[in-house]
């Protein structure tokens, strides 16, 4: 890749952040990373116990720690979990060496999504819109592209890469 080694999926729960980026590995032939799964098998343990045994701040450690490493990799598709924005040295790091994009899906997608297994949101809808009221901002903020993923993962990934080639091409 010209523009940058690695292509950084970013936005909220539900928004289709893994499932797009195994999609988008294969068109472009790049490893997917989903950074959830690499906490979870660094600690040896799933993220609702980390939660539970660490609490947020403990997760929250654990997943710039994830970040850094997954930045210093090269050639790879990397689905954030939906608060990596919270932390500027995670969208830092991870924008370095990715294109950062923003997976766009309005809240009431976002609700008819499974929702259970995330500890923020405790099985709530409710709980959707408040994250969302409190990171839109910030997702918008690190996003150097937007795109909307109310469409099939495999729409969505081609949407991303077009998106990024005529990026690269632009340059």
């Amino acid at each position: 890749m010209d523009y940058k080694d690695n292509i950084v999926l970013i936005g909220m729960p539900g928004s289709g952040k893994t499932t797009v980026g195994r999609s988008l590995a294969a068109l472009t032939a790049m490893t997917f990373l989903d950074l959830d799964d690499e906490i979870q098998r660094a600690a040896g343990k799933d993220i609702p116990r980390i939660f539970y045994e660490e609490g947020e701040e403990g997760f929250r450690l654990r997943e710039t720690d994830c970040a850094r490493k997954a930045a210093a990799l090269r050639g790879f598709v990397i689905a954030c979990g939906g608060g990596i924005i919270l932390k500027e040295e995670n969208m830092e790091a991870l924008s370095r060496t990715g294109t950062v994009v923003f997976l766009d899906r309005n809240v009431e997608e976002l609700a008819a999504a499974e929702l259970s297994g995330r500890p923020l949101l405790d099985g709530r809808k409710e709980r959707l819109q408040e994250l969302y009221d409190a990171r839109i901002a910030l997702y918008r903020k690190y996003a150097e592209l937007t795109v909307p993923s109310s469409r099939a993962p495999e729409m969505v990934a081609q949407m991303v890469w077009e998106a990024i080639s005529t990026r690269k091409e632009g340059d």
